[in-house]
């Protein structure tokens, strides 16, 4: 009885005394009302989406645009692409994030993070279109609304919103008194630098539509260039759409030592045959930094760099040129062994000059071509510090020519390791020219897109039928809306 009167005691003298200190089990380092952390949601889907972007541009989006090539394991390399439905939910789960932000942002009047969420969302989704064509769009993020077979909007129409969504996103930034934004990876919260990006990226939307649409391109890009004021863009290196990685695991960049990326995957890829050629053929000082000399070469004191040839099957892959050791690796201590140097490129500065410089080859824009065009070319070497030689310039193949296959290779240089957009740019104009399929590829035509992933055909079979019907079959040879 002492012992059952004693424990009671205890209870209640416990029970008052929480009462009377108020005492809380809570940890005040946990956030526990996601609306009063927006930041928390804005952190999470830029890690995920950029994290993805850097993945998918060094296993596929290399191969893809030719820039790198497989010695082991190629079937990726002779079109055997697949669904990716990895990347694609993965893209997916960041635009649920970053509509779950807005939702949030809109409900408490945050309107910077209302912008923030459109341009992270229209980046994603551009990417998702440019590599699946019609994707699910208007209807996405509405399982709370017991929507769980959203439609596949047409591309058409995609562009034709994401283009509105960057104009609106503009038009937030340009307000005064503008709430701060935290947890940003990308800018650090510095919402002058996203009103940049959202116009610089409406400028890569618009042209996109050159081949398809170009009274919109003309449009576009002509409004952004003529009121920079209403419509700043990029205008220095300072300005790129770039996350610097940190030095340790889990926040290094992923494709690295410091990430437990595993150095044998690292060296099954290699810098491509044709990317060596291209910027041997221009005398380029970029080769230099981007890849290592074979390692026979600088055993025998003559170092060299040569590339592998994209589309070679497993086995003959291997031995190309006589093998491992006569293959140049991409730049391993910079790419590999440093943990953070190299950045994820969402979108530089010197791509906007090549945007405009092709606007204006193209009578778009009143402006000088050659001038937008060399300071594309000065902007990219700055930003790999690498010297420009200083007659690089006026050298044969690079000297300005009016040509709209001279601002695109150069474009395309500029583009390396930036998820799938050397491909994508090339599929819009056909150049690099020198992009082909290998002598094993299972097509003799190259590619456009990515097949839908299975579980959309099981699982939301009445959209993906329409939509496939619409675009005309769900294979990697199937041209997107926009494509050349």
């Amino acid at each position: 009885m002492k012992k059952i009167f004693f424990i009671a005691t205890v209870l209640v003298m416990t029970l008052w005394s929480c009462d009377k200190f108020d005492v809380s089990n809570d940890n005040p380092d946990v956030a526990l009302n996601i609306n009063q952390n927006p930041e928390l949601l804005l952190t999470n889907l830029q890690r995920r989406a950029i994290r993805e972007a850097v993945g998918g541009s060094w296993s596929e989006g290399n191969l893809m645009g030719q820039y790198g090539a497989r010695i082991v394991f190629t079937s990726f390399d002779l079109f055997d692409w697949g669904d990716q439905g990895g990347a694609w939910d993965s893209y997916y789960s960041a635009i649920r994030d970053a509509k779950e932000l807005e939702k949030l942002a809109n409900a408490n009047e945050l309107d910077s993070y209302v912008a923030v969420s459109r341009i992270m969302q229209v980046w994603a989704f551009s990417i998702l279109t440019d590599m699946w064509g019609d994707v699910p769009f208007s209807e996405v993020n509405q399982a709370s609304e017991a929507n769980h077979a959203p439609v596949y909007d047409t591309q058409q129409d995609i562009y034709t919103s994401m283009l509105e969504e960057l104009a609106n996103a503009n038009s937030i930034l340009s307000g005064s008194e503008l709430n701060a934004i935290k947890g940003d990876l990308l800018f650090d919260g510095d919402l002058s630098l996203w009103r940049k990006f959202a116009n610089s990226l409406r400028l890569r939307l618009a042209l996109r539509l050159s081949e398809v649409a170009p009274s919109t391109s003309s449009s576009v890009i002509s409004e952004i260039y003529n009121n920079p004021g209403q419509y700043p863009v990029m205008a220095s290196n300072d300005d790129n759409a770039v996350q610097t990685f940190l030095a340790a695991n889990p926040d290094a960049h992923p494709v690295t030592e410091e990430s437990v990326y595993r150095v044998g995957s690292y060296n099954e890829y290699r810098i491509s045959e044709h990317f060596v050629t291209m910027l041997q053929g221009l005398n380029d000082p970029r080769l230099e930094f981007f890849a290592d000399p074979t390692a026979n070469s600088v055993t025998l004191g003559t170092p060299e760099i040569v590339g592998m040839l994209n589309g070679v099957v497993d086995g003959p892959a291997y031995t190309y040129q006589g093998g491992d050791a006569f293959l140049s690796k991409f730049n391993i201590d910079y790419f590999y062994f440093q943990a953070n140097a190299n950045q994820a490129r969402l979108m530089l500065y010197s791509e906007v000059q090549f945007i405009l410089a092709e606007a204006a080859q193209r009578g778009w824009i009143t402006a000088d071509a050659q001038a937008l065009y060399e300071e594309g070319i000065t902007a990219n070497f700055a930003y790999w510090d690498v010297a420009m030689p200083a007659d690089y310039l006026t050298s044969t193949g690079v000297a300005f020519d009016n040509t709209l296959e001279t601002i695109m290779t150069q474009k395309y240089i500029n583009l390396f390791y930036t998820d799938y957009q050397g491909f994508i740019e090339y599929k819009r104009t056909g150049f690099p020219a020198t992009i082909e399929p290998g002598p094993d590829a299972f097509y003799d035509v190259y590619p456009s897109r990515f097949e839908y992933p299975s579980e959309e055909e099981s699982l939301n079979n009445a959209n993906y039928t329409e939509a496939v019907n619409r675009m005309g079959s769900d294979k990697i040879t199937t041209k997107v809306w926009w494509e050349n």
